[in-house]
């Protein structure tokens, strides 16, 4: 009973200072809004690239993409979100470092890959919003541009690694061919040890013959598949020029000003009711130390 006579009190007294309350929120809510006044608009703008796997691969493992491919492609976004293409952008652009690359490129750059998804968003954040279109659709483009380059340049690595194999294996084929010639012309009468030498030549002459034959398969298999082996890359969104400012939120910092605001007062609201309980508790006598032993007699 007592526990709900103090929550009655405890609700009456919130009745009666509800204009502290109501002060705080409409405070909080008028310097949310004059503070978003001043902030400067910031717009973003998304360029999304599609990933494709490699055109040699089975079209039916396309569909049921393993997580540990789509793993994987986090590459792109290191190579999005590289230091090198983010400063060129800037250069092309001919934009402002106001602040050190490690601390500009997060709040201007955001690349990412959406969870069990093939697409790579770029998002920029500039002032300008046509800048800021501008940016996100550069970033993508060399993105897609970086990624051929690559490609093209691992398999010229691979080809050019094969055609060596290749020559090395011609040459040695051509010198089992030349020992085999010089052991044909060798008579068999007057050279006791040609009869010994012919089957070690010739298991030389065919297994360089054998080596020739794979390093031409290789290389022909390299040459077919140059450019079906990494991963296809497309601009399918170039994005639009944003038209409304993704800074501020107006709506959200109002929201949340009022919130706190809503929780401090509350909070001062609840220590004053306290304060004054404990302030108009009845305060406890306590006899003299003699008198109580005297009535214990």
């Amino acid at each position: 009973m007592p526990q709900t006579f103090e929550m009655f009190r405890y609700i009456d007294h919130l009745r009666r200072r509800w204009l502290v309350m109501a002060v705080a929120c409409g405070a909080a809510v008028a310097l949310a809004l004059f503070a978003c006044l001043f902030m400067t608009n910031q717009y973003t703008a998304t360029a999304r690239i599609m990933i494709d796997p490699p055109a040699g691969s089975d079209p039916r493992a396309a569909i049921a993409v393993s997580p540990i491919y789509l793993e994987s492609l986090k590459t792109y976004e290191l190579l999005a979100s590289g230091d090198r293409l983010f400063l060129d952008a800037m250069d092309h652009f001919k934009l402002p470092r106001s602040k050190p690359i490690d601390r500009l490129k997060p709040s201007i750059l955001k690349v990412q890959i959406p969870r069990s998804t093939r697409v790579l968003e770029i998002s920029a954040t500039l002032g300008d919003p046509q800048q800021a279109h501008s940016l996100a659709l550069y970033i993508a483009e060399q993105t897609v541009r970086l990624t051929r380059e690559v490609s093209i340049a691992g398999d010229s690595d691979l080809i050019a690694d094969a055609q060596k194999q290749r020559d090395d294996a011609r040459a040695r084929m051509e010198r089992a061919e030349t020992a085999w010639a010089r052991l044909a012309e060798r008579p068999v009468d007057q050279d006791p040890q040609r009869a010994a030498q012919v089957d070690t030549v010739q298991a030389e002459r065919g297994a360089a013959r054998l080596a020739f034959e794979e390093a031409e398969k290789r290389l022909a298999q390299d040459r077919s598949y140059s450019g079906y082996r990494g991963e296809r890359l497309k601009v399918v969104d170039p994005g639009v020029i944003p038209e409304q400012p993704s800074w501020p939120n107006t709506p959200l910092i109002v929201l949340s000003a009022l919130l706190v605001a809503l929780a401090a007062s509350l909070l001062y609201v609840t220590f004053e009711f306290n304060y004054r309980l404990e302030r108009s508790g009845p305060s406890r006598t306590v006899a003299p130390l003699a008198r109580v032993k005297g009535l214990n007699d």
